[in-house]
């Protein structure tokens, strides 16, 4: 499967989150999320704007942010 830029780099972001865990990490990333509006984080690389959405979740994740 070819990945698009966007796609490596959220996946490289959650990996990071999830400490390596590759299983967490697809589970994670096919999972609906409240804070994406229920949509999968996989599913936000169409657009730079969503890709950022996904992005800024696991950054407020890694810190500790849930809001």
């Amino acid at each position: 499967m070819v990945r698009s830029a966007s796609e490596i780099e959220l996946i490289k972001a959650a990996t990071d989150l999830f400490v390596g865990d590759e299983q967490r990490t697809a589970e994670w990333l096919n999972m609906p999320a409240k804070a994406l509006n229920g949509r999968r984080p996989i599913n936000m690389t169409n657009s730079d704007a969503e890709l950022r959405l996904a992005l800024d979740l696991i950054g407020r994740l890694q810190h500790g942010v849930f809001t």
